[in-house]
Parts: structure tokens; C-alpha cells; sequence
């Protein structure tokens, strides 16, 4: 273990996953097969709920250019980047999305 998400995160990409305020303006960022929404798994994250790690939704969701804006300036994006290579690290496999492949 290499420590807790939040501080993996803060290393990882600078941002502070705990400045998450359950606003849910990412709750409309959505992809099939997702088992988690994308607020909640930034708020796993900042609880250091490691079923971020090994959720669906951290593997089947893409990023739209431009739609992805948190209200307390968070770069979502660069957060669950963070999260999938931490996964990786921690031999948490992706699973296959609907259509059997992950990219």
C-alpha cells in the first residue's frame, strides 16, 4: 500500500480530491455499465474508498472535451487518471466495458 487516495491524488496531479463538496454538477457525466457516477467516485476518493479502484465507472467513463467542470476547480479528469494508474499499480484489472474492451 502506498497510502491513502486522497494523498496518491495530491501527489499524482496536484489536486485535492477532499475539496469535493458533493455538489453533483458531474452527476450528468455518464457512460453505460457504470456502477459508480463520477461525484461519487470523487468523493471514494477523497473517503479513500478503494472501490474506486476496482469500479466499473473508473475504466468505462471518457471524458468529453470541455463538459467536464467542477464547481470547486477540481480537474476530474486528471483525478481519475490518477485513479486508473493507481489501480494498475495495485493489480486492480480493469474490467471490460459493453463492448469487451477497455481504452
Amino acid at each position: 500500500m502506498r497510502g491513502p487516495l486522497p494523498h496518491l491524488v495530491l501527489s499524482g496531479c496536484g489536486e485535492d480530491v477532499r475539496r469535493c463538496t458533493s455538489c453533483w454538477g458531474c452527476e450528468a457525466l455518464t457512460a453505460p455499465e457504470m456502477d459508480l457516477s463520477i461525484g461519487e467516485l470523487m468523493q471514494g476518493a477523497a473517503r479513500n474508498d478503494e472501490r474506486v479502484l476496482t469500479c466499473t465507472s473508473l475504466w468505462n467513463w471518457q471524458p468529453v472535451p470541455g463538459r467536464v467542470v467542477c464547481q470547486q476547480g477540481i480537474n476530474v479528469v486528471s483525478v481519475l487518471e490518477v485513479l486508473r494508474q493507481e489501480a494498475i499499480h495495485r493489480g486492480c484489472p480493469p474490467r471490460p466495458s459493453v463492448e469487451g474492451s477497455v481504452e
